[in-house]
């Protein structure tokens, strides 16, 4: 277990996410000690096309630099790297393709054996937020979760409970047009006995403090680290607030 104890000791969770596709690996060091220095509380390190490479120069540089737990958050099998701390063990639960499912994970399985990586067990739910599809949309293949489809995204979200899994994430992808709404998260909250990880369009203290309140346990931002890193400051510390 990691998500529930971090919790219990520190409250509410801010994780930063940084896609070494985005930006060098040293920029991605850089960005990853301002994110502590605000209060972050864990790296995230993935993207939907990064490779191997990327993903272990990434983090090298950013242990280098920062004192934070490192989580791998891939998009499939290459998207991994000895060097981590933990790995968000991740189902996409509504996607049509089976190797989102089990697939890229049993690629995965052996190299995970015989490194030292945690897994963080996840239900991982893309919802559909923005007019034109997130680059996760179109790569996972989704069955389409619109912010009407509160029993659909329960039942989701239920059933990551049931496989036994640590969390459930919440995701309205790499720069969406909205986050997810506030109705969502607090009925997907009232339903679960899990943490819920909220992320995707989170790009204000006021909306990151919103998701707080609905009911999120974690906020994952990304996208605005890379565009405005003193404005995740203000995001980071709203989510303190609460």
């Amino acid at each position: 277990m990691f998500i529930k104890p971090l919790i219990k000791e520190k409250g509410i969770l801010h994780f930063t996410l940084i896609d070494p596709d985005k930006q060098s690996h040293h920029i991605a060091a850089e960005m990853a000690a301002k994110a502590e220095s605000f209060g972050s509380d864990g790296i995230m390190i993935g993207g939907s096309t990064a490779d191997f490479d990327e993903i272990d120069k990434a983090t090298l540089a950013i242990k280098a630099k920062c004192q934070l737990p490192i989580i791998l958050f891939p998009s499939g099998a290459t998207g991994i790297s000895k060097h981590a701390d933990y790995i968000f063990w991740m189902m996409l639960l509504n996607t049509f393709n089976r190797k989102f499912l089990v697939g890229e994970q049993m690629k995965a399985a052996p190299f995970i054996q015989k490194s030292e990586i945690k897994t963080i067990p996840m239900g991982y739910i893309v919802v559909s937020t923005s007019t034109i599809p997130t680059t996760v949309e179109q790569v996972g293949d989704i069955d389409k979760i619109l912010a009407e489809d509160l029993d659909k995204t329960i039942a989701y979200a239920l059933t990551a409970q049931y496989f036994g899994m640590e969390c459930v994430y919440l995701e309205a992808g790499s720069g969406a047009d909205k986050p997810v709404s506030s109705m969502m998260i607090s009925a997907v909250k009232a339903a679960l006995k899990i943490p819920l990880i909220v992320g995707g369009g989170i790009n204000t203290a006021k909306v990151a403090k919103e998701a707080v309140s609905a009911g999120a346990d974690v906020i994952v931002t990304g996208t605005i680290a890379e565009k405005n890193i003193e404005k995740l400051g203000k995001i980071i510390a709203a989510v303190k607030e609460n």
